[in-house]
């Protein structure tokens, strides 16, 4: 049996939330709660600033009492007492994902991209298509640090390169990278299911060829050549502790996007990059979140202390 709670929280309770779905070793989905708006006539997608969190665990193999147990009481310490948890249970092998898919709505993303379920794709050719079935992985196009990604990656990823998707969940990035003209990439994601799910999502992009899929977890991963770029939308502790190891898998001005970052911890990232071998360029903001454009250098070599006479 599977049981599923379904905490609805303020945005920017999200990432802690995914933390300490990370800390009690469960599958974790998060999307955004929308309301569909008229605006000039057309239908429009707009964000109404909460968020539902969902946890996924197994009533057999895991201590699913205690997990519930350990969310009530972060809800109350952390002063969400008005959420909203609603609690679902399915047998094995259900499409627990089913009732989600009123929140997967086609979606514009910067200038010139439509990211849409393979259910609802408008006839739009201005625009380059995504097509994502959410399945059990994050990175729908819907939130808004995959958004962040998207947009600078359609600012700054050339045609030709061989790139990295860290964290790659649905595949979105990757995907968007390749139909862009990547020779190659490599789409990173430890998640078994969202693994799955990223090779269904090729398919129905029709991505055949310069996809690598490994299902690892970073600490046991190393690319085998030297990156153009590499897009990571991972959490902020995570982020902290590999931009170091990023920035060697990288050229020499090998370019990072990076996002997954709530406005409580930006400012702990913004000052992590220059340490780690990393030149900030660019920071862009929606909502609470940040994303993060920086180019690699060589670290400063640290000062040697200056005897006082």
């Amino acid at each position: 049996m599977l049981r599923r709670l379904d905490i609805k929280v303020p945005e920017e309770a999200e990432e802690p939330l995914l933390g300490l779905a990370e800390r009690l070793g469960v599958m974790v989905f998060s999307s955004p709660c929308l309301v569909t708006e008229i605006q000039g006539g057309e239908e429009d997608i707009a964000f109404t600033g909460e968020t539902v969190v969902s946890f996924l665990f197994s009533t057999v193999e895991q201590p699913a009492d205690e997990i519930h147990r350990q969310v009530q009481e972060w809800v109350q310490r952390e002063g969400y007492a008005d959420a909203t948890i609603t609690i679902l249970e399915y047998p094995d092998q259900t499409d627990w994902m089913a009732g989600f898919r009123q929140y997967f709505q086609p979606l514009r993303v910067g200038k010139g991209i439509l990211v849409c379920p393979p259910w609802n794709v408008p006839d739009d050719q201005t625009r380059l298509k995504l097509l994502i079935d959410p399945g059990m992985a994050f990175g729908t196009g819907t939130h808004e640090t995959t958004r962040l990604c998207l947009m600078l990656l359609e600012e700054t990823a050339p045609p030709g390169g061989r790139f990295l998707d860290l964290g790659s969940g649905s595949g979105i990035l990757a995907f968007y990278l390749l139909r862009r003209g990547a020779a190659a990439v490599i789409a990173v994601e430890k998640e078994g299911p969202a693994v799955e799910n990223l090779r269904k999502n090729a398919e129905l992009n029709q991505i055949t060829t310069g996809l690598e899929v490994r299902c690892a977890d970073l600490s046991g991963f190393s690319p085998p050549w030297p990156a153009d770029g590499l897009v990571a939308n991972l959490t902020s502790p995570l982020l902290r502790e590999f931009l170091p190891r990023f920035a060697e898998w990288v050229k020499p001005e090998g370019w990072g996007i990076f996002s997954g970052v709530n406005t409580a911890n930006a400012g702990l990232v913004r000052s992590s990059f220059e340490p780690a071998g990393w030149r900030l360029d660019r920071e862009i903001t929606e909502g609470e979140w940040h994303g993060f454009l920086a180019r690699r250098h060589p670290p400063r070599p640290s000062r040697a202390a200056v005897p006082q006479r």
